[in-house]
């Protein structure tokens, strides 16, 4: 009798586990989708708004119109904005792929001195305000004589991310045994094409997400492009700041829509690449 008591009681205290374990799976669920809608609804808002036909930046209720849009896509100055962001995005993340990579070679796979001061380094970016290194920057551009150019704008941004790209890439790196690209060594392969077709292709995942954080955090970036950018050369976030400060209309809301339909379709490259490979 009292081994079948013992018995219930353990089936019991299982059975009051489970549920209690079933509840906090769906508290968190519940929890996930509260927090995903919760930074959706903005986004959302600000679509809403881009159909909006009057000159007030308020969502439509009777009648949408595609009024600003036309005028986006209509300006020289907006397109040109737009342009620019993606030219820069796009040197950003060769900038920071080549600097975290190599970084993240030679922290995980050589051994020196300052291993841990160069680790240390390269995270600083993420720890100094971007006001703060906006104008460290500032002075440096002008005595070269790059502010106000696509390159310049392009090397600041890739300074932001490439603490991001660094980390990512070098966990990874950590986990992919080095004896495999060794072996490839001793088999006559140069180090460098060890590296591309042995390493690199274990990695290739990594790398395109870190491409694709370094793509999203140079598109909305704001701060560095406004203290860099020239009314001739300028991104689509310094160009949207003079225009909020003199005139809030919805052609604001299709402009930041636009923005999100670059970082958007950026995404959506990297998942086919991805899938493909």
């Amino acid at each position: 009798m009292r081994g079948r008591q013992v018995g219930s009681d353990e089936s019991e205290e299982r059975l009051v586990g489970e549920i209690v374990a079933r509840s906090l799976l769906w508290v968190g669920r519940i929890l996930a989708v509260a927090a995903l809608l919760a930074m959706l609804t903005p986004f959302a808002y600000a679509v809403w708004m881009s159909f909006a036909p009057g000159e007030v930046l308020e969502p439509p209720t009777e009648r949408w119109s595609l009024r600003w849009y036309r005028e986006f896509l209509g300006s020289s100055r907006w397109v040109e904005a737009l342009r620019t962001s993606s030219e820069v995005a796009a040197l950003s993340v060769v900038g920071s792929l080549l600097g975290g990579l190599g970084l993240a070679v030679a922290v995980t796979r050589f051994h020196f001195r300052g291993r841990q001061v160069i680790s240390a380094v390269v995270l600083l970016p993420m720890f100094v305000p971007t006001v703060v290194l906006a104008m460290g920057l500032l002075p440096v551009m002008m005595t070269t004589g790059l502010r106000g150019t696509t390159a310049a704008i392009a090397a600041a941004h890739s300074l932001i991310s490439l603490p991001v790209v660094f980390l990512l890439l070098r966990s990874t790196l950590a986990q992919v045994d080095p004896e495999l690209e060794q072996a490839a060594r001793g088999l006559g392969a140069t180090p460098l094409a060890a590296f591309s077709r042995v390493t690199l292709p274990l990695i290739y995942p990594a790398v395109l997400a870190s491409a694709v954080i370094a793509f999203i955090l140079s598109v909305n970036e704001f701060i560095l492009a406004l203290f860099l950018s020239t009314p001739r050369v300028r991104t689509l976030p310094a160009a949207l700041w003079p225009a909020a400060r003199d005139r809030e209309t919805p052609l604001l809301a299709a402009a930041s829509c636009a923005m999100m339909l670059v970082t958007l379709v950026g995404m959506w490259i990297a998942a086919r690449l991805l899938r493909q490979r």
